[in-house]
């Protein structure tokens, strides 16, 4: 008897096989298409939420490589359109694992985003987050600033979450021992 095979799974996962390669040997963890912001280690998101080049080498690798642009470091190679593409997911990627940091700390309300694998949100950007890149989660009430968030004028809102990221990205350190992925 021949077993069918799903196409879109089957090239789903092959693209994840392809974007996780550098992720395997950098973080030790596993990976795969089914891989969520909320299955990644602490000490992983530590990395990723940093910020200049240690965090984002390892987001452009597996955005390029799900795509099938290549490793990382080409993406200077990359034709305009392309680059422009790439630079929007890993933007947007990199905001959803500081939210996700957030979140563990207690500090956003849950988001359905968190609980999308990552592949898929790569894969639905374009169609799906594109025009709403900008859109945060909304500050939790049990937030220290809460009351401050509320008074602030609706479109503020995003703003105020984003300026929580330097206090996330200390705290992930400490939390972390100082010691990201390398």
């Amino acid at each position: 008897m021949s077993k069918v095979v799903d196409f879109q799974s089957k090239k789903r996962e092959m693209a994840a096989r392809r974007g996780f390669r550098s992720w395997l040997s950098r973080f030790s963890e596993s990976f795969d298409e089914h891989t969520r912001f909320r299955d990644v280690s602490d000490r992983t998101l530590c990395t990723l939420i940093k910020g200049g080049e240690e965090s984002t080498q390892p987001v452009y690798d597996l955005v390029m490589g799900f795509q099938g642009l290549g490793a990382g470091f080409k993406f200077h190679d990359l034709e305009a359109a392309d680059k422009m593409e790439v630079m929007d997911i890993v933007i947007f990627l990199l905001d959803q694992f500081r939210f996700e940091a957030m979140r563990r700390l207690g500090w956003v309300e849950d988001d359905p985003i968190l609980d999308m694998p990552l592949v898929q949100a790569i894969d639905e950007y374009p169609s799906r987050f594109v025009h709403d890149h900008h859109r945060t989660p909304g500050l939790s009430s049990d937030h220290p600033r809460y009351e401050e968030y509320t008074r602030a004028f609706e479109n503020d809102r995003y703003a105020f979450v984003r300026k929580l990221i330097p206090d996330v990205i200390e705290i992930y350190e400490r939390k972390t021992g100082g010691d990201p992925v390398r």
